[in-house]
């Protein structure tokens, strides 16, 4: 059985979390909350471990238990919360790499190391899709810690020979995020649909992104995991198709049969241009073909119609 550690319960430890139990893995959560009730959650034919407490100083616990891989879904803050404590948003996110690059190095060098980065922060906007060769131009701090990051990880590969191992993974949707996170713009449409409250459009509209449902990103990660032969360092996770702000509110819109009303907001670096990635690496890794954004998006409106009335945000 493949052993798993996740670093973090949120929205992507939870999802990677469920894909590993289902596959009949093992899957190792440490985080200081369980915001999606993954120690609860029906493991199928695998098993899901939680564990209480900080990464760094539970990871011993699982590092015993001959863990294959290591997965970094937490450290630092949201996007937009970033800017307002860019020291607090530099000290967890590298603290916990750090840490857990030297737990990693001392107790069971073997293990490899995922550290899940953003393409959307570490890329700059242009409109040729970005290979993992470009180079990082961040404008934001949680887009900056991300790519010092992704520096340590190469250090500890390049120093120390661990198999580390930073995916540049672009906008994932497919669940109803709490707004107050300032992250998601597919959630974001969906409460404005659902809610009738106007969705808060940044720019005009018309910048693309890379947007991939949360499924397309499990497969794609847990395909990584389970290669059998060294890996690049650094490897885009996305569709390789940018699409407009636009296209999500209409899509939303047809997916809810309700028109999506917006109200202008406060024009950002982020907000304009377009950024989609190259997936010419990762389909030379695995085999990998992402649902496109109405197909994930009407995914999406299924899974809320199936939840049952929505909660309070």
């Amino acid at each position: 059985m493949k052993r798993i550690t996740l670093i973090g319960a949120g929205f992507l430890g939870n999802a990677l979390a469920l894909g590993a139990a289902r596959r009949g893995w093992s899957a190792s959560v440490v985080g200081r909350s369980d915001p999606f009730a993954t120690k609860d959650a029906d493991p199928g034919p695998g098993e899901i471990r939680w564990l209480s407490g900080d990464g760094v100083e539970r990871l011993p616990q699982t590092l015993d238990q001959d863990v294959d891989a290591i997965v970094i879904a937490a450290g630092g803050r949201f996007p937009v919360p970033s800017s307002a404590a860019p020291a607090a948003d530099a000290i967890g996110t590298l603290s916990l790499v750090i840490g857990l690059c030297e737990a990693v190095r001392s107790l069971s060098p073997g293990t490899k190391i995922f550290f899940l980065s953003s393409a959307g922060a570490v890329y700059a906007p242009g409109d040729e899709p970005k290979c993992e060769s470009d180079a990082g131009e961040p404008t934001s701090p949680y887009g900056m810690s991300r790519r010092v990051g992704e520096e340590y990880m190469e250090y500890y590969r390049r120093v120390h020979g661990l198999s580390t191992h930073s995916l540049r993974c672009v906008n994932i949707y497919g669940r109803l995020l709490p707004r107050s996170r300032g992250q998601g713009v597919v959630s974001a449409a969906f409460w404005s649909a659902l809610t009738g409250k106007p969705f808060t459009l940044h720019g005009d509209g018309r910048q693309t992104r890379d947007f991939i449902h949360v499924d397309d990103f499990v497969t794609a990660t847990l395909d990584l995991l389970a290669y059998g032969r060294e890996l690049p360092g650094t490897i885009n996770v996305g569709t390789g198709v940018g699409r407009s702000i636009a296209d999500v509110l209409d899509a939303v819109g047809a997916a809810t049969d309700s028109t999506v009303a917006t109200t202008p907001g406060p024009h950002a670096h982020t907000d304009t241009g377009n950024l989609a990635v190259d997936l010419s690496l990762l389909r030379s890794l695995i085999d990998f073909e992402p649902r496109d954004l109405d197909a994930g998006i009407g995914l999406m409106a299924r899974d809320i119609a199936a939840g049952g009335p929505l909660e309070s945000p």
